[in-house]
């Protein structure tokens, strides 16, 4: 397999789980029912969030891809996030669109069984398993995993500001890997911001590939 291969492959189990860790409909474009998983095209998933409503989701796109995504990248309630490492000209393919992120990274790791606290409740809905602390009945950090075959998508891991650098995030990370072993999952994958990277490269995760996200640019005076 080679290592855009590879990489498609970690955003296909990606896509799968973060679309079911936040109960939105993921599809391949151009794709009918059936279709393989493994084909080149671009993700598109139903977000319906604040933030917007779908965004699609491609690693390693050609340039002639890319101009499809980008025309199809109408209005600012749709995103476009792009996997893998941009030269000059994907970037400038770009530039009709207004930059959204440019610093996250996609992170793997092998999982094995942490050290963990019982301050750490776990829950299970579904398919997705929700880990949180609570100090003076609030919830101080949180996060949430999806299993996918030996994959395990980590999903929204956050701590309160007030909460923060008393290593709850790591004792919320140790619950959901465990969780995740159990559920029989060697293989960790999630996206990190800079501020996430610390926890995560402090756990051992490694850096894959870059992430960019756009969105279509807003009408003039709107």
């Amino acid at each position: 397999m080679s290592d855009t291969d590879e990489l498609r492959d970690l955003v296909d189990r990606w896509v799968e789980g973060w679309s079911i860790s936040r109960s939105a409909q993921a599809s391949r474009e151009g794709s009918g029912a059936g279709s393989s998983a493994g084909s080149n095209g671009a993700w598109l998933v139903e977000v319906a969030a604040a933030t917007r409503l779908r965004e699609r989701v491609v690693a390693d796109p050609s340039v002639a891809e890319l101009r499809r995504l980008v025309a199809a990248t109408s209005d600012p309630a749709t995103w476009l996030s792009i996997v893998g490492e941009l030269d000059d000209g994907l970037l400038g393919t770009l530039k009709p669109l207004e930059p959204v992120t440019h610093a996250e990274r996609m992170m793997t790791t092998t999982l094995s069984r942490r050290p963990t606290s019982d301050q750490v409740i776990l829950e299970m809905d579904g398919r997705v398993a929700h880990a949180r602390v609570e100090i003076g009945g609030r919830v101080a950090a949180r996060g949430q995993a999806v299993v996918v075959g030996r994959h395990a998508v980590i999903d929204r891991i956050s701590t309160e500001p007030e909460f923060r650098r008393r290593g709850l995030g790591r004792l919320v990370m140790a619950g959901l890997e465990n969780r995740a072993v159990a559920g029989g999952a060697t293989i960790g994958l999630l996206f990190a911001s800079v501020d996430g990277r610390r926890l995560y490269d402090g756990l051992g995760w490694r850096e894959v590939a870059p992430l960019v996200t756009y969105r279509g640019r807003r009408a003039a005076g709107g």
